[in-house]
């Protein structure tokens, strides 16, 4: 805006000097100079200014320039008429007053339209355009890569959600240090105050914010909405603060931490929700494959397994591990927690060989069956396979997530 006001403060010192000035042959050119100058005044400030103001909240409109009290400077600079000043000369004095007048109340326009009440659209736009100016600028890179150094090198790229918690109330106590919301927060008397969302309790008792932290939060929250676990920005609001505080001593500067630091925020919460979409969509995989799993086959065959000719020859007490202990065993096998895992196992068509052989390894081991693997094998007839892979297969069953569950059921 320096350069309209230069042009203002032209047209001023050329109106000035033709008041002091002594008629001659060259002054009526002077002043049809000067009217020439007004008139692009005038067009100037109307089309880069005006019609600015007019649609768009403007945050450098009136920079280093007080567009009423131009306007009111504009009217009291008028030429007087001049009693010695011939026909022409007076022509080009009254010109002069009327662009004069038309540049007073061009300015004055321009002040009117800079107090008038904006819509939210034009706040928005006006926060939109100060984000894009931030993220293009040296600022946002830096900050791009100070978060990949805390993502990568702090949280080895696995950050947990408490790391995403300090991270976010940390750039929330950085920003309200540079004072973002200092203005306001030195006439608060009463603050609403959000424990359920960041803890600002943890700071040192020495530090400035120890007892003021929950007032800067509370006016952040006025323009900044918080949504299942995520600050989200509310454009028309920060528009409208921006515009509001304009004026205020360091407004830009103030206007660039609080970007950059809702910028840091932003990054933090991106790479949270992707952590919460992976958690989720696990989640939904593992229940899916619950869903899906068969218990009955799995519970059917290892009965029916347990309860062939071979198992009376081998068990250590007939009398107790009859058919019907054989059936309480596998119930109560495919209803413990490892009921999925042995599912998973069997919907795998070459894995139920092994499944089979290792739950008879582990009844061995837990001491229902009598002899070695090699001759249990060799009792078996199980998918026409020969006794030695048999034997080998069980002897993994002391390896298997259940190897535990078998001996504690045999004990108790």
């Amino acid at each position: 805006m320096i350069e309209y006001k230069n042009i203002l403060t032209g047209v001023f010192d050329m109106v000035s000097g033709l008041k002091e000035e002594r008629l001659s042959a060259g002054t009526r050119y002077r002043l049809m100079g000067l009217v020439a100058d007004i008139t692009e005044a005038v067009q100037t400030l109307q089309q880069e200014v005006l019609e600015r103001v007019s649609r768009e909240a403007v945050l450098d409109a009136d920079v280093d320039i007080d567009y009423t009290e131009m306007s009111e400077l504009t009217k009291s600079v008028e030429l007087p008429e001049r009693a010695d000043a011939d026909d022409a000369v007076g022509e080009q004095i009254r010109l002069v007053n009327e662009g004069l007048a038309e540049l007073s109340n061009v300015l004055a326009q321009i002040a009117q339209q800079l107090v008038r009440r904006h819509k939210d659209d034009e706040y928005a736009r006006l926060y939109d355009q100060e984000k894009r100016r931030y993220l293009s600028s040296g600022t946002a890179g830096r900050a791009r890569s100070m978060f990949d150094e805390w993502l990568y090198d702090v949280c080895d790229g696995t950050p947990s959600l408490e790391n995403f918690n300090d991270y976010v109330t940390e750039k929330l106590v950085h920003m309200f240090e540079k004072g973002v919301f200092r203005a306001k927060v030195e006439h608060i008397q009463r603050a609403s105050r959000y424990p359920l969302e960041f803890d600002f309790s943890q700071l040192d008792d020495d530090h400035p914010l120890k007892k003021t932290a929950y007032k800067h939060y509370s006016e952040l929250r006025k323009m900044v909405e918080y949504k299942d676990g995520y600050l989200v920005v509310n454009p028309v609001k920060v528009g409208r603060h921006f515009y509001s505080c304009r004026h205020d001593e360091n407004a830009k500067g103030l206007r660039n931490a609080f970007l950059k630091y809702m910028h840091k925020i932003d990054m933090a919460q991106q790479e949270r929700r992707k952590l919460m979409e992976a958690q989720a969509e696990a989640d939904r995989a593992a229940h899916e494959d619950k869903e899906v799993l068969n218990y009955f086959a799995p519970t059917k065959h290892l009965k029916v397994l347990l309860k062939a000719e071979w198992f009376g020859m081998l068990t250590t007490d007939d009398k107790k591990y009859d058919a019907a202990w054989c059936d309480r065993f596998v119930d109560g096998l495919m209803a413990s927690e490892h009921r999925d895992h042995i599912a998973g196992e069997w919907a795998v068509t070459d894995k139920r060989l092994k499944l089979k052989c290792m739950v008879i390894g582990g009844l061995k081991d837990a001491g229902v069956l009598r002899g070695s693997y090699n001759s249990i094998a060799k009792l078996l007839d199980i998918d026409d396979e020969n006794a030695e892979t048999l034997a080998k297969y069980m002897g993994l069953g002391k390896k298997q997530p259940y190897a535990d569950w078998i001996s504690d059921y045999i004990k108790s």
